[in-house]
């Protein structure tokens, strides 16, 4: 057990500190298992195992502390003052938990290593396994995802390392990038490592072709190619992964922070068979354009009805927030879902949560009022996909939600931890049957010690 006081000063240059309550409990839903696909049952009962963790970066560094408790309902209060048990982290740590609460799993992103950890109550966590993943994917920084209770995915594509590929009768005719992606299975009882995949990401006819932006007054033609793929969901013997793109300019080449930003003409998802891993394609569609594959919200759920619904994440205001279906393997381009119209505002989001029967939850920047992510100036809407409304939720202002990770169903309600920055926030409990803007309860107070906000309840 690692004991810490947890205590500083606030300055104002201070990088944003960065909160996560994470709820891990006795029975829970899980996506397919990785060697044989089961339909997902988001609504569980006899949840009875809190683990709570704290994400903090007073000094630029991300540290996160866990403690587990048994309660968050209306008159508990979580505090992390003088308490915690640091999980290991060297730029992040990347933790989800097993559904009866029993085992903790991380992911030292930049440490290039995964841990399990047993839950042995309040402050005392045992560390069961530690394996070193870096050598295996060749990266330090790769993603990770759950995909059942018995293994996870890691996985990790890398744009900036992409192969820039010319016609081989003129050189100075570019055609694509090439970009490789690497997957692994690890088994979660004992972090055994799978075998790994690696293939090359197809490149699709709409990225075949160029598109101008103007740099410095000269116009230039870009290609757009995959920077990140993450948020992956199982659907019967599909995987879908999400992607981000990146833009680049064959006369003047230009990779990372400060380049162009791509535009996005429609919206990718790659899919492959699973769990072969294997014969991997681009499905697209026209009635959205952005990104799929989310930040650390997440982006993608299998319904009970065996579709995918998928949010779609843009890069500024330019487009509307939608959420889109994936229905027998391809997008269902008669299912229309525009958050922004169905609110009256416009609207950013990076992720979503479902809660069960068509019910979901989204947590989004309201972009009328400011463009800027790091903007305190974030609701959460309840979406019925199946009946196509949305309603804002009556939360408390100056919530961040930029960073927001995960929320949990038990017996039909559904969990959140919302915090107002530089304020004590709650656990709000939502009844997903309820359409009214005040259909919640408020469960435990959330001590905040710091400018920022509670990230997620697991």
């Amino acid at each position: 057990m690692i004991n810490f006081n947890f205590k500083w000063s606030i300055q104002k240059t201070i990088v944003l500190s960065m909160l996560s309550i994470v709820f891990i409990t006795t029975s829970c839903s899980s996506d397919a298992p990785i060697d044989n696909p089961e339909p997902e049952e988001p609504t569980v009962e006899g949840r009875n195992q809190f683990t709570l963790a704290l994400s903090a970066s007073p000094t630029g560094e991300t540290k996160v502390y866990t403690q587990a408790l048994t309660d968050v309902t209306a008159g508990v209060t979580v505090s992390y003052d003088g308490k915690g048990f640091e999980i290991p982290s060297t730029r992040t740590a990347r933790i989800f938990g097993s559904t009866d609460g029993k085992s903790l799993y991380n992911l030292d992103y930049g440490g290039g290593r995964i841990y399990k950890f047993s839950v042995d109550g309040e402050e005392s966590y045992n560390q069961l396994f530690e394996k070193n993943v870096e050598f295996a994917m060749g990266t330090a920084y790769p993603r990770w995802t759950k995909a059942s209770e018995e293994s996870a995915s890691i996985h990790y594509a890398s744009g900036s390392n992409a192969t820039r590929v010319f016609d081989e009768n003129d050189a100075t005719k570019f055609i694509r990038s090439d970009v490789t992606l690497r997957i692994m299975s690890v088994g979660l009882n004992n972090l055994t490592f799978g075998s790994i995949e690696e293939i090359i990401i197809p490149v699709s006819d709409t990225d075949l072709e160029p598109y101008t932006i103007n740099v410095e007054g000269t116009d230039y033609d870009h290609y757009n190619y995959v920077g990140r793929v993450d948020a992956p969901v199982i659907a019967g013997n599909k995987i879908y992964y999400g992607m981000s793109k990146s833009a680049y300019n064959p006369e003047n080449p230009c990779s990372g922070r400060g380049c162009p930003p791509a535009i996005y003409r429609n919206t990718e998802t790659l899919v492959l068979d699973y769990p072969s891993l294997t014969n991997p394609k681009i499905i697209s569609t026209d009635i959205a354009k952005g990104a799929t594959n989310g930040y650390r919200t997440p982006v993608a759920y299998k319904d009970e009805l065996g579709d995918v619904y998928q949010i779609i994440s843009v890069p500024d205001n330019t487009y509307d927030t939608n959420i889109l279906k994936i229905s027998n393997g391809d997008y269902d381009e008669t299912f229309k879902f525009n958050l922004s119209d169905l609110l009256g505002e416009n609207t950013r989001s990076y992720g979503w949560f479902y809660a069960g029967n068509g019910i979901g939850y989204v947590p989004y920047l309201r972009s009328d009022e400011t463009n800027s992510n790091n903007d305190s100036n974030w609701s959460v809407a309840r979406v019925d996909l199946y009946n196509g409304t949305a309603i804002k939720m009556n939360l408390p202002t100056n919530l961040w939600l930029r960073q927001y990770q995960s929320a949990v169903v038990k017996d039909g309600k559904f969990y959140m931890a919302i915090t107002p920055t530089g304020k004590n926030g709650n656990v709000y409990i939502f009844d997903t049957s309820s359409t009214s803007p005040d259909g919640f309860t408020v469960g435990a107070t959330l001590e905040n010690l710091a400018e920022g906000t509670y990230i997620g309840i697991y």
